[in-house]
């Protein structure tokens, strides 16, 4: 039997190529290559850098979905089907809306479904697929198998992806990912985490967890183990990590030189809109950013607007608090309406919604807004975010904070990154206002 996997674009604009900054390794494809049993033929496409053969001669189609890559992907399982492939759907957006993603498919997987691979195989084997198979949360796949994309491996950016753990105790209403795991986390074991991490092509790596400081005592002992290592980290977690002196200090030994925290606000207000009014009982948000950095460790400040108290003085003085704290680097995002989450079910309600399925909308482009904000029209909302973000990926800015980040850590390959993704912000910011999702990439 011969399984092929395909991973969707986001979409491109018309004569350019792929942005460069989104080409991360697949590390799901990778995750699902573990999963399938030893004797299957298997084979991938990656739809961002490579067209894809839809006449090659497979028995099971299956296609891991995002929400921003829902409409590629649906196309992609229409071609195939019209050549009497077998399709299956699975990823958070099929778990978030599977009635619809049944639509476009002959069987959706739901949740994690690392336990139902071998039955789904089973199934397509005897040609007797079901419409669902409903998995639950799970992270036990031992090590991702990468060989699936060997051949593509020179295209992504050279960082390696190795995953700790998936979900976040906490709750925030426009999270996807709190939806999704229902507010728990659930990590693997450091041993196969450490095993993957040495088997990896490249020394500089994002371990992908959506708060790697959920679980205190296997952060410890995490990073205890990479310490051995001798590599160079980054990661995702919340600013109470800051609060701990003696897990901060073992994070910065053990070789963690940049972090990405999702301060989504700095409003009162729009905090607690959001069920994020938690970080404003951390204590001094200064004090904590100041620690953080004065461990050595840089950080990818990351910010939401289209709040309901959201005005262009947010902005300003969003601005004006990344410029005091000097980040590593900025994402100045507007707010995402993602399916079934408790934002887009209230705005829904509210009669704010622009369009019921932006990701299905013909002509939805990158950076559009899909509701309609409470103190902004949605062309102010999108405006203001190129404005402010361009604002601080000035190359003024960019060569401030590089001396900022020098004097922070003498770690080289921080220091390189650090070049590398500014510079390449820069020259991309107006290139990704505007990208067709899900268009022109056949």
């Amino acid at each position: 039997m011969k399984v092929t996997f395909i991973l969707p674009a986001i979409g491109k604009k018309k004569g350019e190529k792929y942005l460069k900054s989104w080409l991360m390794e697949p590390l799901t494809i990778a995750v699902m290559n573990t999963l399938l049993p030893e004797d299957v033929e298997r084979e991938f496409f990656d739809d961002r850098i490579e067209s894809i053969d839809y006449d090659t001669n497979t028995d099971l189609v299956l296609i891991t979905v995002e929400t921003y890559t829902a409409k590629r992907a649906y196309h992609i399982a229409d071609e195939f089907r019209k050549r009497g492939r077998k399709v299956v759907l699975g990823g958070y957006h099929v778990t978030l809306m599977p009635d619809e993603a049944e639509e476009y498919c002959d069987a959706v997987m739901i949740n994690n479904c690392g336990d139902k691979m071998h039955e789904l195989i089973d199934d397509a084997r005897a040609g007797a697929l079901k419409r669902r198979y409903t998995g639950k949360p799970c992270i036990d796949y031992k090590i991702a198998d990468r060989s699936i994309y060997a051949r593509q491996q020179k295209k992504y950016l050279p960082i390696s992806l190795v995953e700790t753990g998936r979900g976040c105790y906490h709750n925030c209403e426009f999270c996807s990912i709190a939806r999704y795991y229902d507010s728990k986390y659930i990590h693997r074991e450091v041993a196969d985490i450490i095993n993957e991490m040495k088997a990896c092509r490249h020394k500089l790596f994002f371990l992908v967890d959506d708060s790697i400081f959920s679980d205190k005592s296997f952060a410890r002992e995490l990073f205890t183990e990479i310490k051995k290592l001798k590599v160079t980290w980054t990661t995702q977690i919340t600013l109470d990590i800051a609060r701990d002196d003696e897990t901060l200090r073992l994070m910065r030994d053990s070789g963690c030189s940049m972090v990405l925290i999702g301060f989504e606000s700095i409003d009162q207000d729009n905090l607690k809109q959001m069920n994020k009014e938690w970080t404003q009982r951390l204590g001094e948000r200064d004090e904590l950013i100041e620690k953080i950095h004065a461990a050595g460790i840089s950080i990818y400040a990351s910010f939401v607007f289209g709040f309901d108290e959201d005005t262009e003085e947010s902005f300003i003085n969003t601005l004006r608090f990344a410029r005091k704290h000097e980040f590593f680097v900025i994402a100045f995002n507007h707010l995402l309406t993602f399916p079934n989450t408790e934002t887009y079910n209230r705005f829904r309600d509210e009669g704010r919604l622009l369009c019921d399925k932006w990701w299905l909308q013909e002509g939805y482009t990158f950076g559009t807004i899909s509701f309609e904000p409470k103190r902004l029209t949605a062309e102010e909302l999108s405006g203001l975010c190129r404005k402010y973000k361009k604002e601080f990926f000035r190359f003024g800015s960019i060569f401030k904070r590089g001396f900022v980040c020098f004097r922070r850590t003498k770690v080289p390959l921080i220091n390189f990154a650090y070049w590398f993704v500014n510079i390449l912000f820069h020259f991309e910011l107006d290139k990704r206002i505007g990208i067709p999702v899900g268009e022109n990439m056949d």
